[in-house]
């Protein structure tokens, strides 16, 4: 199963001209008003879902990628109003862009947070949040298959696997809840969609980067000794 790397961040060429002459930050960035009744935010290729009770009043919330600010990372993700509390956790999922990739989301703080896939179809990764704030997407390579994969295969942290991602498969409105994950529109727990593509249930498919370590009762990649930040 291949797994990406970098933010799919498309920028048109006057806007790279813009940012070049001193221009306004051009990367994707969207406010919405959230309330009681919850509600998703897209920027690019991050979603943020805020369920229903989060938030007790009306919040104008901003979801943003950025430019990184931590070495070794790809991409940056922000989240306003900073340290806003959450009755009930956001779901966050970011889809990156490159084959065979190991992912870790870090805050400001050096917190690392849970992480698990949320659409293998579409290259996606999740995690949750108890405030608002950010993270920065940092990535690593799976080991390398030697000799390489056949046309029909690709390389899976040095295994040479049939191809299972199907980007013409539907999306999901909003993020899945933590223990599951988006297939073709229907969100199913991993162990599920694991065994439909022919993984094995239980494990963290793909597997945990550095620093984090598989739970294999709920298929989440968590900090060493069970910990990990919800922010």
């Amino acid at each position: 199963m291949s797994h990406t790397k970098q933010i799919v961040v498309t920028l048109a060429a006057a806007a790279l001209v813009a940012a070049a002459c001193g221009g306004s930050n051009t990367k994707p960035s969207t406010t919405k008003s959230i309330g009681a009744t919850g509600g998703t935010l897209q920027a690019g290729s991050t979603t943020l879902t805020i369920p229903p009770n989060a938030l007790s009043t009306s919040v104008d919330v901003t979801l943003r990628e950025a430019e990184p600010k931590h070495s070794g990372s790809s991409q940056r993700i922000e989240i306003e109003p900073h340290g806003q509390a959450l009755a009930a956790q956001a779901k966050l999922s970011v889809t990156v862009n490159d084959q065979n990739v190991k992912l870790k989301l870090v805050d400001d703080s050096g917190n690392v947070s849970n992480v698990e896939v949320e659409d293998r179809n579409h290259n996606s990764y999740k995690t949750t949040m108890s405030s608002l704030g950010e993270v920065e997407v940092e990535v690593e390579h799976g080991a390398t298959c030697s000799p390489a994969c056949s046309s029909t295969q690709e390389c899976d942290d040095g295994v040479c696997k049939a191809h299972s991602e199907d980007p013409s498969k539907r999306s999901c409105s909003t993020v899945c809840d933590s223990g599951q994950e988006c297939d073709d529109g229907v969100c199913k727990t991993h162990s599920e969609v694991e065994t439909e593509h022919g993984g094995t249930p239980g494990t963290c498919n793909p597997p945990c980067a550095t620093g984090l370590e598989c739970d294999t009762t709920d298929q989440v990649c968590k900090a060493h000794g069970g910990g990990g930040s919800g922010h």
